[in-house]
């Protein structure tokens, strides 16, 4: 049997939160003394009762909730080739701030984005500004000491939704306290609280990417099951509602951008300098080389069939593709029946606001033409439009993205990738 304070922080989630309460009762729960707080792998949340026990059952919940945010973004599997610890203070950033905005309660000793620095990022973008920029890390209470209270260090978090708690759920149960088998048995104590870890076989051997990718089918199905439990209980607001999506789309741009731009914004480990930002936090992690990602051009369609949501899509698609690459140079590029304006962004360089220019009709082959005639060697092309135009480009030679909210139709040459508005 669950200890008491699990119990009731999950029966209290269930009901103020059907989406997370359901996912909650999903994951297997396993008590694990040496943990020192809670961590997740996104099937399993190791816990520490007495931790528990001393934070009360309001803030168990909250990083209950928090545990599932970590699993619903998909985090114990996105993290790729990055450096675990960084990894787990930009999830946490983004995460915490959801939690706050929502009124969870939540340890104090966390980290918190209260300069709201990185709203509206997806963790892969924090990750990116907190590598490259010299900003400082918010700045928890001294880990020794919280260590001395504690008794540890945890981890990682949850999305949540309201419900009865005598309400059924689609989602089973796998709640019970259980000693873990095999090497499960030898669990590493959390950092801090808002650990997430790489999801893993028994035996902790890493997943292949086929079974990575069978482990995100599985959850959607899971993710699936407690949006029609919320929906249910009159649960599925805007907010969620997007979470959900986010979580289910299969293709992120972003992610395609990594890959395409793969080698060209691949940094080098240097530990001849270490990262003097996180030295402060008892983190050390090594200084970054960074090539950047050469020079883009971003052609955004101005034409009068884009509406103003749109436009507000696509220049944040524009200010992703900064965050995620660091360019060398951006050339943006307002376009309808014929090009209407051009700016320059160097490196670093970024924009509160975008004058648009044109609103006219749609043709795509003008801005082909000027990149040939005047951008020189531009790396890639990215076009922001509705694919709705009058012509048919010719394939400039270059590789182009067609960033679209558009499902359906088709193009002669580039990738599509949609993007939801």
């Amino acid at each position: 049997m669950l200890p008491e304070i699990i119990t009731k922080a999950r029966e209290r989630l269930l009901v103020r939160a059907r989406f997370l309460g359901s996912i909650a009762l999903w994951l297997h729960w396993i008590e694990a003394p040496e943990v020192g707080t809670m961590a997740t792998d996104g099937r399993h949340v190791w816990f520490c009762r007495r931790w528990c026990e001393t934070q009360g059952v309001r803030k168990t919940m909250g990083v209950i909730a928090h545990e599932v945010l970590h699993v619903v973004n998909k985090h114990h599997l996105r993290r790729g080739g990055r450096n675990p610890q960084l990894w787990n203070i930009a999830a946490d950033l983004v995460i915490n701030r959801l939690l706050s905005e929502d009124k969870y309660e939540v340890p104090e000793d966390g980290l918190f984005d209260h300069e709201r620095r990185f709203t509206g990022l997806a963790v892969e973008a924090v990750y990116l500004r907190l590598e490259q920029t010299q900003q400082s890390l918010p700045q928890p209470p001294d880990e020794a000491n919280q260590q001395t209270q504690q008794g540890g260090a945890g981890t990682s978090g949850t999305n949540a939704t309201n419900t009865s708690a005598g309400s059924s759920t689609s989602v089973h149960d796998k709640g019970t306290s259980r000693t873990p088998d095999s090497d499960r048995s030898k669990v590493a104590a959390a950092k801090r609280w808002g650990e997430v870890r790489d999801l893993t076989h028994e035996s902790g051997k890493q997943l292949s990417a086929a079974e990575l990718h069978q482990a995100e089918g599985d959850l959607d199905v899971v993710i699936r099951q407690a949006a029609a439990a919320a929906k249910r209980a009159g649960q599925y607001s805007g907010t969620l509602r997007e979470t959900i999506e986010a979580s289910l789309d299969r293709v992120d741009w972003r992610d395609r951008l990594r890959t395409l731009f793969d080698g060209t914004i691949r940094n080098d480990a240097s530990w001849s300098r270490p990262n003097r930002r996180f030295i402060q936090h008892g983190i050390f992690l090594p200084g970054w080389q960074r090539t950047g990602a050469g020079r883009v051009a971003f052609v955004l369609d101005t034409s009068g069939s884009i509406s103003a949501s749109e436009l507000a899509l696509h220049t944040g698609n524009l200010l992703g593709v900064i965050e995620e690459t660091g360019p060398q140079e951006i050339i943006v590029i307002q376009s309808d029946a014929e090009v209407r304006r051009v700016d320059y962004l160097g490196p670093g360089e970024t924009f509160d606001r975008i004058e648009v220019e044109g609103r006219g009709g749609t043709r795509l082959q003008p801005a082909f033409d000027w990149i040939a005639r005047n951008a020189g060697d531009v790396n890639i092309i990215i076009y922001a439009t509705d694919l709705i135009c009058s012509d048919t480009p010719q394939n400039p030679g270059l590789p182009v993205i067609w960033l679209t909210p558009t499902r359906g139709k088709s193009m002669p040459f580039g990738e599509i990738i949609h993007v939801k508005p």
